[in-house]
Protein backbone atom coordinates (compact mmCIF):
# COMPACT_ATOMS: atom_id res chain seq x y z
CA UNK A 1 0.00 0.00 0.00
CA UNK A 2 1.23 3.45 -0.80
CA UNK A 3 0.95 6.63 1.18
CA UNK A 4 0.55 9.74 -0.97
CA UNK A 5 1.95 13.11 0.09
CA UNK A 6 0.26 16.16 -1.44
CA UNK A 7 -0.17 19.90 -0.95
CA UNK A 8 -3.56 20.97 0.42
CA UNK A 9 -5.31 22.91 3.15
CA UNK A 10 -8.30 20.58 3.50
CA UNK A 11 -8.88 16.86 3.14
CA UNK A 12 -11.26 17.59 0.25
CA UNK A 13 -8.50 19.50 -1.55
CA UNK A 14 -6.05 16.65 -0.82
CA UNK A 15 -8.46 14.09 -2.32
CA UNK A 16 -8.57 16.07 -5.59
CA UNK A 17 -4.83 16.73 -5.78
CA UNK A 18 -3.10 15.54 -8.92
CA UNK A 19 0.36 16.56 -7.70
CA UNK A 20 1.56 13.99 -5.16
CA UNK A 21 4.50 11.79 -4.18
CA UNK A 22 3.92 8.13 -3.28
CA UNK A 23 5.75 6.17 -0.59
CA UNK A 24 5.37 2.41 -1.16
CA UNK A 25 5.75 -0.36 1.41
CA UNK A 26 9.01 -1.44 -0.23
CA UNK A 27 10.39 2.07 0.04
CA UNK A 28 9.37 2.23 3.72
CA UNK A 29 11.23 -1.05 4.32
CA UNK A 30 14.38 0.48 2.78
CA UNK A 31 14.01 3.60 4.91
CA UNK A 32 13.72 1.52 8.09
CA UNK A 33 17.32 0.40 7.49
CA UNK A 34 18.66 3.93 8.04
CA UNK A 35 20.46 4.16 11.42
CA UNK A 36 18.65 7.39 12.40
CA UNK A 37 15.18 6.02 11.79
CA UNK A 38 13.82 7.54 15.04
CA UNK A 39 14.40 10.93 13.40
CA UNK A 40 12.23 9.80 10.50
CA UNK A 41 9.09 9.04 12.50
CA UNK A 42 7.16 11.67 10.50
CA UNK A 43 7.49 9.37 7.48
CA UNK A 44 7.76 5.90 9.02
CA UNK A 45 5.03 6.07 11.69
CA UNK A 46 2.09 6.73 9.37
CA UNK A 47 -1.20 4.84 9.43
CA UNK A 48 -1.50 3.19 5.98
CA UNK A 49 -5.31 3.55 6.17
CA UNK A 50 -5.50 7.04 7.63
CA UNK A 51 -4.49 10.59 6.90
CA UNK A 52 -1.92 12.87 8.53
CA UNK A 53 -1.76 16.63 8.21
CA UNK A 54 1.70 18.17 8.60
CA UNK A 55 2.05 21.58 10.21
CA UNK A 56 4.53 24.13 8.77
CA UNK A 57 7.02 23.11 11.50
CA UNK A 58 6.64 19.44 10.55
CA UNK A 59 7.01 20.32 6.85
CA UNK A 60 10.38 21.90 7.63
CA UNK A 61 11.30 18.71 9.52
CA UNK A 62 10.28 16.66 6.46
CA UNK A 63 12.70 18.72 4.37
CA UNK A 64 15.48 17.86 6.84
CA UNK A 65 14.48 14.19 6.76
CA UNK A 66 14.72 14.21 2.96
CA UNK A 67 18.28 15.53 3.22
CA UNK A 68 19.14 12.78 5.71
CA UNK A 69 17.62 10.14 3.44
CA UNK A 70 19.61 11.33 0.43
CA UNK A 71 22.86 11.18 2.39
CA UNK A 72 22.09 7.73 3.82
CA UNK A 73 20.57 5.68 1.00
CA UNK A 74 21.78 5.33 -2.56
CA UNK A 75 18.73 3.59 -4.06
CA UNK A 76 17.57 5.65 -7.03
CA UNK A 77 13.85 5.30 -6.25
CA UNK A 78 14.41 6.46 -2.66
CA UNK A 79 16.48 9.44 -3.80
CA UNK A 80 13.79 10.32 -6.37
CA UNK A 81 11.10 10.09 -3.66
CA UNK A 82 13.18 12.30 -1.34
CA UNK A 83 13.76 14.91 -4.04
CA UNK A 84 10.07 15.00 -4.98
CA UNK A 85 8.90 15.18 -1.36
CA UNK A 86 11.37 17.97 -0.67
CA UNK A 87 10.06 19.91 -3.70
CA UNK A 88 6.45 19.48 -2.59
CA UNK A 89 7.34 20.58 0.95
CA UNK A 90 9.13 23.69 -0.29
CA UNK A 91 6.22 24.48 -2.58
CA UNK A 92 3.71 24.06 0.27
CA UNK A 93 5.68 26.48 2.46
CA UNK A 94 5.85 29.03 -0.38
CA UNK A 95 2.10 28.74 -0.99
CA UNK A 96 1.34 28.87 2.76
CA UNK A 97 -0.35 25.45 2.54
CA UNK A 98 -0.02 22.16 4.39
CA UNK A 99 1.10 18.66 3.44
CA UNK A 100 -1.33 15.77 3.69
CA UNK A 101 -0.20 12.15 3.87
CA UNK A 102 -3.12 10.09 2.60
CA UNK A 103 -3.29 6.34 3.12
CA UNK A 104 -5.36 3.89 1.08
Amino acid sequence: MAIDFCIANTSKEAARSENYVSLTDEMQDSLKKIPHKAFMELILDLDPYGDKVYSPKEIRELIEICSLIKSSIKEKRIILFSNQLQEICNSALQQNKLIFAVGD
